[in-house]
């Protein structure tokens, strides 16, 4: 078998990015300029969020990785909220590539807690959208699902209130006491096996466009591993 054409370059690892519910792969920008400039390639898969339940969307993004075919670098992946479970859920079985390492940022790995709390409201899934129900602590869905077999890094969010957070204000009226990110409770983002946590100071809808989200996502991207801040040495 012939080896790659002499003097081709190597192919550029790629970063899958995935929205969270109710947003649009624009919302993803911030995060798909900052993998570009560090030198990978990216784009952002785009779901209609509400529409269908998780297993269905798990079924969806399997089909869009299937059709990547075998690459020559590694297929990275970071995801927001929903879009990291679809990305955990995705990856459990075979893809066509080598997996490389996946950024978690907000995600409701043990569930959300405010779905419990309004699961007695018939319009809730009108209101969330049809995942919603399957995004509980209670969830069938999310206690059998498995870990890939990847490096794991998970960012969270610790900015409990947001205005234009509407979950900002139901968890202010209903668990005020809670250590949320305005939506899901920190506790329940965590994931046994991952390699690194880092908790930053923003809030569950706005994480993908903060700056120390974005850089320690990318430094994750290349290194594994999320940057620490300087110890200052004693005088």
């Amino acid at each position: 078998m012939s080896g790659p054409a002499r003097g081709a370059r190597p192919e550029r690892d790629l970063v899958i990015l995935v929205h969270g519910l109710s947003r649009t792969r624009h919302s993803m920008r911030h995060l798909r300029r900052a993998a570009e400039a560090a030198g990978f390639e990216a784009q952002c898969w785009a779901y209609p969020s509400r529409r269908h339940g998780v297993r269905e969307l798990v079924q969806s993004f399997r089909r869009h990785l299937l059709r990547l075919g075998p690459r020559g670098g590694r297929v990275h992946f970071i995801g927001h909220s929903l879009g990291a479970i679809l990305i955990r859920a995705a990856l459990l079985e075979p893809v066509p590539f080598r997996i490389g390492r996946i950024v978690m940022l907000a995600p409701p790995n043990c569930g959300v807690g405010l779905v419990e709390r309004l699961s007695h409201l018939t319009f809730l899934q009108r209101i969330f959208g049809r995942p919603s129900a399957e995004l509980g602590p209670g969830s069938r869905f999310l206690r059998r699902l498995g870990t890939p077999a990847a490096e794991i890094g998970i960012i969270a969010g610790s900015r409990r209130f947001h205005p234009c957070n509407p979950t900002s204000w139901l968890n202010l009226a209903l668990n005020p006491a809670a250590e949320t990110d305005g939506t899901v409770e920190l506790a329940s983002t965590k994931l046994p096996g991952m390699r690194d946590f880092l908790v930053v100071d923003a809030n569950h809808s706005f994480i993908i466009a903060d700056d120390e989200a974005i850089e320690a996502a990318i430094a994750f991207l290349r290194r594994g591993t999320f940057p620490r801040p300087a110890v200052a040495k004693a005088t």
